[in-house]
């Protein structure tokens, strides 16, 4: 038996997945899902890349890249990702055409994308979990895998505060550029502007120091707009609030794979990244696929289930201790005003070098793949 420990996307997704290789459905014991998500969550913009869509596209065929650019209603697709230092010239753009594929990756909302695994979930018979961790004959479940909810403090975990937070709210920009995602580096942190898939409308992610993030979550709408444009410039002409605004802490967590023997953990419950990029829920579906396919290589096997969770680990290593470690260098791209130009410049010399600018495009859309 296997016991899935979760509701959100990483958690669905896994129980898809393992379905889609074989395990029955009656082999697991999983949590009832929530449809009534808090607004603030519903919300929320998450950043799906290529190879997630590609990931979700097998269970959920709304989700393919494909079918999204067919549906834009569901998600806004992303074709171009603009990286620049903020009030400065110069920068870098990665471009779906030069990559050849249709798009780099797609942005939903939150409850769009759990509505939609729920949906395909709901095709198959409904499943609950019986309490500890047990299943209704009695029998102790085999393994148990972890796959939502914040990294709690556990032996081995690896913890970095950024003394930033990220002030989250959707704005509506005046000249629309469909398909862009912006980054900007600022002197107190990364600011993202992500499409969504109304015209005009996006998602802001703005980091910064507590005490701005806070003074800027009271600002005025006009004031807040003002004070937004005045730090992303001029390319999306004036800006307006169009939501409530959320502030939350952001603290890199790193912990451990196989917190026990039994047990192991991926997406949040192992790993909670800065939101530069974009990339923590990119990162937890690599670990539900992984796993989701090592899994039912051993059901066809019958080899021994330590074996098997040992290659898991070892093949989300690399992968995961090069995205931390891109993404706390991506956090902390903070200088001077003095250096202001040399980082653009190098954000510009990256876009003159097509082969770096493709690898780091492609290990941002499918991560890092071990050998």
């Amino acid at each position: 038996m296997i016991r899935i420990e979760g509701r959100g996307p990483v958690a669905l997704t896994l129980r898809l997945l393992l379905e889609r290789e074989g395990i029955d459905r009656q082999a697991l014991i999983v949590d009832p899902i929530d449809a009534d998500l808090p607004d603030w969550l519903g919300s929320r913009a998450l950043a799906v890349s290529l190879g997630s869509l590609q990931t979700l596209g097998r269970v959920v065929p709304q989700c393919a890249p494909n079918a999204l650019l067919e549906s834009p209603g569901l998600a806004a697709p992303i074709t171009v990702v603009d990286v620049s230092r903020a009030r400065a010239s110069g920068g870098t753009r990665i471009r779906a055409t030069e990559l050849g594929t249709p798009l780099l990756g797609a942005v939903f909302r939150y409850g769009t994308l759990h509505r939609l695994l729920r949906e395909a979930i709901a095709l198959h018979a409904p499943l609950a979990r019986p309490p500890h961790n047990q299943t209704a004959s009695g029998e102790q479940s085999l393994l148990t895998v972890i796959a939502d909810g914040e990294t709690e403090q556990r032996t081995g975990q690896r913890t970095r505060e950024f003394e930033q937070m990220a002030l989250l709210a959707e704005v509506e920009v005046e000249r629309e550029c469909p398909g862009w995602a912006y980054e900007r580096f600022t002197n107190e942190g990364p600011l993202a502007l992500l499409p969504l898939p109304e015209p005009r409308r996006r998602a802001l992610v703005w980091c910064a120091p507590e005490p701005q993030c806070r003074a800027r979550a009271e600002l005025s709408e006009t004031a807040f707009g003002s004070a937004l444009f005045q730090t992303f410039g001029p390319g999306l002409g004036r800006i307006t609030l169009h939501s409530t605004r959320h502030v939350s802490a952001v603290t890199r967590r790193i912990g451990p794979l196989r917190p026990a023997t039994d047990q192991v953990a991926i997406g949040n419950a192992a790993q909670a990244l800065h939101p530069v990029a974009g990339q923590g829920l990119n990162l937890g579906l690599r670990d539900a696929a992984v796993l989701a396919r090592a899994l039912g290589d051993w059901r066809a096997q019958a080899g021994p289930l330590a074996a098997t969770l040992d290659r898991f680990e070892s093949h989300r290593r690399r992968d995961r201790e090069t995205l931390v470690a891109t993404t706390d260098l991506l956090a902390t791209l903070t200088c001077p005003d003095l250096l202001k130009p040399v980082h653009a410049a190098a954000l510009t010399l990256i876009d003159f070098c097509a082969p770096i600018r493709h690898t780091i495009a492609r290990g941002l859309m499918f991560g890092i793949r071990s050998r």
